[in-house]
């Protein structure tokens, strides 16, 4: 009787020594764990960044397909290759030298290649109070500045009166590096003659052939921008000439110095924003030759908002 008596105790401590254990390792284990914050929370919190981001994107990828081309579904973002000269006449010393430095500096932060101090002229900004009559004279004296364009292609496009307008010298060429077709240079004293066809049929993802600028003329019509300061106006200057711009397509909700004109009295004149300098970023960094790149360009902008928390 004693005998069972003690073996009930021994089995009654050792019950409770294991109970003690227990607790106490889970106790143990209770404070070691890491403290995590709710599930549902966290998921919340990512969605709202997602969405954020995927909005952010939508507006970016808006923006890159309403300020180029419309022919940019078949072909190539026109941007420059050759490395850039400006050149700018018609205004007083003084602000020309700004326009310069405010070109060369948008073009070099871009990566668009830039070329010595003493070149040939390519980037021609011209300020005149009778923008008609100096077409008049350039069609007579000098048409080889437009291409090989007829006085009618060139009368559609420069003829239409605004405060800046602009002659894109954009042909294609080949991934090998001809040049189809059969045009005038942009420069009075170039020429050149290339091929017909590039001959290799263009993929899926990547275009056979690419749209460099040859050149650009930008006249400005003094009397349209007597209002505004030069700062601003100068950035206009470099983001049009640094890109083949729509001037009518759709800007959305982008935040971007081509809303410079028309110029209003009850607004601030808007130079470069962060959105066209993330622009000719990706224009200039992104591959010409891609299908994507529209959609390239948009992602790199979104990178770069994000980065530095950009709006």
């Amino acid at each position: 009787m004693n005998a069972s008596n003690d073996r009930r105790r021994d089995d009654a401590r050792s019950s409770v020594a294991i109970l003690a254990a227990g607790l106490w390792l889970a106790t143990s284990l209770a404070h070691a764990a890491p403290q995590v914050n709710p599930a549902r929370e966290k998921t919340e919190e990512e969605i709202i960044v997602e969405a954020q981001r995927i909005e952010l994107e939508r507006r970016a990828y808006a923006f890159v397909s309403g300020i180029t081309h419309r022919g940019a579904l078949t072909e190539s973002l026109a941007r420059w290759n050759k490395p850039i000269c400006p050149l700018v006449a018609g205004i007083p010393t003084a602000q020309g030298e700004f326009i310069l430095a405010s070109v060369s500096r948008t073009a070099k932060v871009a990566g668009a290649p830039l070329d010595a101090r003493k070149c040939n002229p390519n980037f021609h900004v011209v300020f005149t109070y009778d923008p008609d009559e100096l077409m008049r004279l350039w069609r007579k004296h000098a048409p080889r500045l437009f291409g090989a364009a007829s006085p009618t292609e060139v009368q559609r496009v420069m003829g239409k009166a605004r405060p800046v307008r602009v002659w894109y010298n954009a042909w294609e060429k080949c991934a090998d590096g001809e040049l189809r077709g059969v045009r005038t240079g942009a420069n009075l004293s170039e020429s050149w003659t290339y091929m017909a066809d590039c001959r290799i049929k263009d993929t899926r993802l990547a275009f056979n052939s690419i749209v460099p600028i040859q050149s650009v003329v930008v006249i400005v019509d003094i009397d349209d921008i007597k209002e505004l300061k030069i700062g601003p106006l100068a950035d206009y200057i470099a983001m049009v000439g640094l890109t083949k711009v729509d001037f009518y397509g759709d800007l959305g909700d982008a935040p971007t110095v081509l809303r410079l004109f028309p110029v209003s009295v009850d607004a601030t004149p808007q130079g470069m924003s962060d959105w066209d300098r993330a622009f000719l970023k990706g224009l200039y960094t992104t591959s010409q030759l891609s299908r994507f790149q529209r959609s390239e360009i948009a992602r790199q902008m979104v990178k770069g908002f994000v980065a530095h928390q950009v709006n």
